[in-house]
């Protein structure tokens, strides 16, 4: 079974290794929204690859961190599309409060901070 699920996000946009952990915690530029962080290091020529991370302090026990990064990855993954394929690394940080948060208060929190990042294209306009 070779072909992939079209909504997930590819392996290949993934971040998984820990010299990209260490470079993005190094040298990456924090953007702070209400309900997350995201830690953005411009990489040009390098595949766009995403983290979510969800600590216990912050958040809580097992439960808690894994609907908060379920919750995360579900935002950017229907937002991919307009995150440039090449270019970033960008870690995601769950902070305190974000699973009482309203889905579209969350969605509109991690565009935001995309958007400050400069990792998120406008909305193409609807030609008739």
């Amino acid at each position: 079974m070779s072909a992939q699920h079209p909504e997930r996000l590819a392996r290949c946009h993934r971040m998984t290794r820990t010299l990209d952990f260490a470079s993005i915690r190094a040298r990456g530029i924090a953007y702070r929204g209400r309900h997350c962080l995201v830690l953005a290091l411009a990489l040009p020529g390098e595949t766009t690859r995403v983290a979510f991370v969800a600590s216990r302090k912050s958040v809580g026990g097992a439960v808690q961190r894994n609907r908060a990064r379920r919750r995360l990855r579900e935002i950017v993954r229907r937002r991919w599309l307009r995150v440039p394929p090449t270019g970033y690394l960008l870690m995601f940080v769950a902070l305190r409060g974000i699973l009482a948060a309203p889905h579209q208060e969350l969605a509109s929190d991690v565009e935001r901070v995309l958007a400050a990042a400069g990792a998120l294209a406008p909305i193409a306009p609807v030609e008739d």
